[in-house]
């Protein structure tokens, strides 16, 4: 259910995709700051959104530095756990690769020298 759920929030847009799927992991950050309202109606307004865009900007960045962080982890766990995931495949296809590249080496080498035994042309 969760994965329709997923795959049909990301249908309407990325933005909100991106959004529930922050949710899950993003939780242990606190919440996101919320941004303040700017007024620039009169001087003491406009100081007032100065000193309220300050504070916005240095709680944003610390929350996104603890969202990237925490990304940056999963994302390494992710790539850890498929890699992990394709060893076997890469061992085996590797081996297979170099067991029909000596069998054909192998082949080769034998049909040359019967040909030469026989008395075959070479070809060129």
């Amino acid at each position: 259910m969760k994965i329709l759920l997923q795959v049909g929030i990301v249908g309407l847009g990325m933005v909100v995709g991106s959004a529930a799927f922050a949710q899950d992991w993003a939780a242990s950050c606190g919440r996101e700051p919320k941004a303040p309202t700017v007024n620039v109606s009169n001087v003491t307004n406009y100081n007032s959104s100065v000193e309220h865009f300050t504070a916005y900007d240095k709680a944003a960045r610390a929350y996104y530095n603890c969202v990237a962080k925490i990304s940056s982890a999963k994302q390494t766990a992710i790539s850890q756990k498929a890699k992990a995931d394709m060893e076997p495949y890469q061992k085996a296809t590797t081996e297979i690769r170099a067991r029909l590249a000596s069998n054909l080496t192998k082949m080769q080498t034998e049909l040359k020298a019967g040909g030469k035994k026989l008395g075959a042309k070479p070809k060129k």
